[in-house]
């Protein structure tokens, strides 16, 4: 199961640091979208005063302002799109470790009480358990204010102080990336110090059935 979660954790990691690479190649999506926006406001007004000369200047600028701004949507629509790719991945993946640890913590305990074994196994289990969900918990967040953060800084979103969120959305998804990569070899590491666990009950649990067979041959 660690090697399982090691390459799915791999998998989330390279998405992570691939959009935060398209990210950067996106450009100044709030700059264009506000010239943009500049241009059509003044190209109304022209043709408010039914100015001709200066309605066809505002109309000019209003393609220019188009033109530049049309390549970069596009390329924040694949930022957009690889970047909630990317969130549901990563809350899957810490959803996988969460689920891996509460069905084999149960395993563990129904085990050690049904074979009367030593309660350190499952002390062990419940142990590590208690120890990984934090990481995944936490992991979940991150991605979540990454993606919020994203959200507020897209000036589609008609806030006004998108522009200002851009820098903190570019910082958090620095830091959060790191913190995931950190979340996911913690977690790739319990996994397998859980594993080592179920062998061991799983080892004592054999020599039990056999104590137990002896014990029955003799009676």
């Amino acid at each position: 199961m660690a090697r399982i979660f090691f390459v799915l954790a791999c998998f989330a990691t390279l998405l992570l640091i691939s959009n935060l690479g398209v990210g950067l190649w996106v450009g100044d999506l709030n700059g264009d979208a506000a010239k943009l926006k500049e241009a059509s406001e003044v190209q109304a007004q022209a043709r408010s005063r039914q100015d001709a000369a200066a309605t066809e200047a505002a109309e000019i600028a209003l393609r220019q302002a188009a033109e530049n701004y049309i390549p970069t949507k596009k390329r924040h629509s694949l930022h957009f799109v690889l970047g909630v790719f990317t969130a549901v991945i990563c809350v899957l993946v810490n959803a996988i470790s969460v689920t891996y640890f509460i069905g084999t913590t149960k395993w563990c305990n129904e085990v050690v009480d049904a074979y009367s074994l030593d309660q350190e196994y499952a002390h062990k289990s419940t142990r590590l358990k208690k120890s990984t969900f934090p990481w995944s918990l936490m992991g979940v967040l991150t991605i979540i204010l990454i993606v919020a953060f994203g959200g507020a800084s897209d000036p589609a979103t008609e806030i006004s102080s998108t522009a200002d969120w851009v820098s903190v959305h570019f910082m958090l998804s620095i830091l959060g990336t790191m913190f995931l990569i950190v979340s996911f070899l913690q977690q790739v590491g319990k996994i397998g110090a859980h594993y080592e666990v179920i062998q061991e009950i799983v080892a004592a649990t054999e020599k039990r059935k056999q104590e137990l067979g002896q014990i029955e041959i003799e009676s």
